[in-house]
């Protein structure tokens, strides 16, 4: 898929997203909304009720002869005496939790005039009753006009929550996963395009590698082939030289790619047993002596590790540090600098290979130990490969209960440190 598609899906899908979310978040303010509406249509029939009950309670004979009885000790009946504080109360209570309203609430009973309280639970509470939206004249129930039924719900909002609270985590929960899935698959499109861009270099460097050896063997085969090659016996072996060496490269290309798909498949056995690290290290030099001396490599060894004895494949061990040697070599300027170091601690051996080279970004180091990743490298020395060699050497020394660690900054060469237990 190409960068400009990818983009494009990436933007559509984006809105996509946003557009949802934001159709979820409309819908649910409406629905909050429509919840407040009920809230207060709930409030409006309980204090309708209250007051009916009131005025039933007020034409009641027993409590007309009531309201006689006081007439006759007061000169003038006050609004408590038509409206008991307790009745109101009982009431309040009654119809407010009924409609399931809460019972967190204030009321109050007050002149509209001079903002005077007569009865309630109104205590610090005032403004709010003030200015509360559900009020009630009590005209039907005591003559004046001027004083009215008040309440307030300071946990109104979160009496609206809790009704709308399975939705709520149900909405919430499913743009979670959404979004979630939207960045994964993303982030799987993005992974996928780099992968297949990763394995497209991987064919084209295969393809050269593979190339050079073939070509070279069939320009050797064809020289062989000729009758005044065929006089000359160190002209035979010259070319024979070079069929047998160009085998053997690609013998090794080739082996390195399936001795890394064997262990990605977990089908490499490790024969492990006790091998002598420094006789390895010598053996993996004496292997690049002729490229040593071709590319003029200043070599230094400084084999220091007094126990050098471990439990480790000899065969996958000698392979981790003949490619970190080989990359030493073609990553290195003009005049490479090898070091070779060997130390001890209390629990292992520890193997330095340092290089003088054109070293590694900070920004690569992560990636450095990843299948089939590559360096950027311009075309120094025309260096090609597959991207398979610190990721083995990484593999072998993992499975050794070792740890492979690196230290470099461009311009100024590379360090590998290669750790490994004694597993004893």
């Amino acid at each position: 898929m190409k960068k400009k598609a990818i983009v494009i899906i990436v933007v559509l899908s984006s809105i996509s997203l946003l557009g949802i979310v934001l159709t979820q978040l409309y819908w649910v303010q409406k629905s909050m909304d429509l919840a407040e509406d009920q809230f207060d249509n709930s409030v409006r029939i309980a204090l309708k009720s209250v007051l009916n009950r009131l005025l039933d309670n007020k034409n009641d004979t027993v409590f007309q002869q009531h309201l006689y009885d006081l007439s006759c000790n007061k000169p003038r009946l006050e609004v408590t005496d038509y409206i008991v504080p307790q009745m109101l109360d009982s009431l309040m209570w009654e119809e407010l939790v009924w409609m399931e309203l809460g019972d967190t609430y204030s009321y109050a009973i007050y002149n509209k005039n001079n903002n005077r309280f007569v009865t309630g639970n109104y205590i610090d509470q005032e403004e709010a009753l003030l200015d509360s939206p559900f009020q009630f004249s009590v005209s039907s129930i005591y003559k004046s006009g001027d004083y009215f039924l008040s309440v307030f719900f300071p946990t109104k909002r979160s009496v609206l929550l809790q009704r709308m609270e399975g939705w709520l985590l149900m909405s919430v929960f499913f743009l979670i996963v959404l979004t979630i899935s939207f960045v994964y698959v993303i982030f799987a499109i993005l992974q996928q395009k780099r992968l297949s861009e990763i394995k497209t270099d991987f064919i084209n460097n295969m393809t050269h590698e593979f190339k050079t050896p073939i070509a070279t063997s069939i320009l050797a085969g064809e020289m062989l082939m000729k009758p005044e090659v065929q006089k000359n016996t160190d002209r035979i072996k010259k070319y024979a030289k070079v069929v047998l060496d160009e085998n053997l490269r690609l013998q090794g290309q080739v082996e390195q790619v399936l001795q890394v798909a064997t262990l990605e498949r977990g089908g490499q056995r490790f024969r492990l047993k006790k091998i002598n690290l420094h006789e390895i290290l010598k053996s993996v030099i004496e292997s690049f002596e002729l490229r040593l001396k071709e590319n003029e490599v200043m070599i230094k060894v400084d084999l220091e590790a007094g126990e050098p004895q471990i439990v480790a494949d000899k065969t996958h061990i000698g392979n981790v540090f003949y490619n970190l040697m080989d990359n030493a070599i073609k990553y290195s300027t003009d005049k490479p600098n090898v070091e070779i170091k060997t130390w001890n601690d209390k629990y292992g051996i520890c193997v330095r290979v340092k290089d003088n080279g054109i070293g590694i970004d900070l920004h690569h180091q992560k990636n450095i130990f990843k299948s089939l990743y590559r360096v950027p490298t311009g075309n120094i020395h025309e260096v090609r490969g597959f991207g398979l060699g610190l990721y083995y050497a990484k593999s072998v020394v993992d499975f050794h209960h070792g740890r492979i660690h690196l230290e470099s900054e461009p311009g100024k060469g590379s360090s590998f440190d290669v750790y490994l237990p004694f597993n004893k």
